[in-house]
């Protein structure tokens, strides 16, 4: 016999422990029952709750279907410190990147202001009873850095730019600008195994290739044949001359140091070198057609990246063979 279907009399009284447990209880079976209300036919038991079935129902995960137990303040504030420290990290991950950017643009929009000012220098300097003057007035270049010794110009591009180096570094200008300072897109420069008067056989000149078209970066528009037809002549400038190059070849080349990697003293390597030069076994090459190279001439090689987005190591270069040195003041 239930204790329902027993006298009154005879029903057994709930220790107070059992009211608190059956009370305390209420707010979970009503959750369950909603859990539940899926099977009509499922029979509804009153259970007395222990505290350790108390403590096991509060403990329900998500997979069993059961309701979650209250947050407590303390997890609480956990979390929102815990949200709060994820949300400052973010944010100063967003700013440093926005700052880098920022300085990347900067940099570039600096860049291009200074080469689309830069007076174009004369090309075709008439001699008369006395030595023209130089277009370029070193004595001005000299007093923004000492390491400005000549300057570059290219027709038809936005390559108009002093050329330096460095006494204590071959790289230093690598990421510095002409006066020192950090700059990512860097300087146009030559290292110390060339000498600064463009004596030598091969002469390496490089510069970055970047996506605004300052530095190096019009290197590439000889790439395209019409462009590499219509345009032969590089012009160099040093205190006292104006060098004038004639552009006879511009191609793709592996990544090897060139000047560390051939002996130009000897005649027999150079004219090999200067043999491939003329006949570059890249995939992208343009040569002047019926150019010649003799032990005797003189070449610069203006090297940069083989493009700004690509991840190789290959170099992009143009080459142009001296045919003229006109003396100047």
């Amino acid at each position: 016999m239930t204790d329902m279907n027993r006298p009154k009399h005879m029903r057994r009284r709930e220790t107070p422990a059992e009211e608190a447990g059956a009370s305390s209880e209420s707010g979970g079976a009503t959750s369950a029952g909603s859990h539940a209300r899926g099977s009509a036919s499922a029979p509804q038991t009153s259970q007395v709750s222990t505290p350790s079935s108390r403590a096991t129902a509060s403990r329900t995960s998500p997979t069993d279907g059961g309701s979650k137990s209250p947050e407590t303040p303390h997890a609480s504030r956990r979390r929102t410190v815990l949200l709060t420290a994820v949300l400052a990290a973010c944010l100063v991950v967003a700013v440093g990147g926005a700052v880098a950017l920022s300085g990347v643009l900067s940099a570039g929009d600096r860049a291009q202001e200074r080469q689309e000012q830069t007076p174009v220098p004369e090309t075709d300097v008439q001699a008369g009873d006395e030595l023209p003057e130089n277009p370029i007035d070193f004595a001005e270049q000299q007093e923004i850095s000492a390491d400005i010794y000549a300057w570059i110009y290219i027709p038809g591009t936005g390559i108009n730019l002093p050329i330096v180096q460095s006494s204590v570094d071959d790289t230093f200008y690598l990421r510095r600008d002409v006066t020192g300072a950090s700059d990512v897109y860097g300087s146009i420069f030559t290292q110390s195994m060339n000498a600064r008067d463009f004596s030598d056989p091969v002469t390496l000149i490089y510069g970055h290739d970047t996506d605004n078209g300052t530095m190096f970066g019009d290197l590439h528009e000889f790439e395209d044949q019409t462009f590499f037809n219509e345009h032969e002549d590089l012009y160099i400038y040093t205190p006292g001359h104006i060098l004038r190059y004639r552009i006879i070849a511009a191609y793709v080349y592996d990544d090897r140091h060139i000047m560390n990697s051939f002996d130009f003293s000897d005649l027999a390597v150079r004219q090999r070198y200067f043999d491939a030069v003329l006949n570059p076994t890249s995939m992208v090459k343009n040569a002047r057609e019926g150019a010649s190279l003799t032990t005797d001439d003189k070449i610069v090689q203006l090297s940069t990246c083989n493009g700004v987005a690509t991840s190789d190591n290959t170099r992009y270069l143009v080459t142009g063979v001296l045919v003229d040195d006109q003396a100047t003041q």
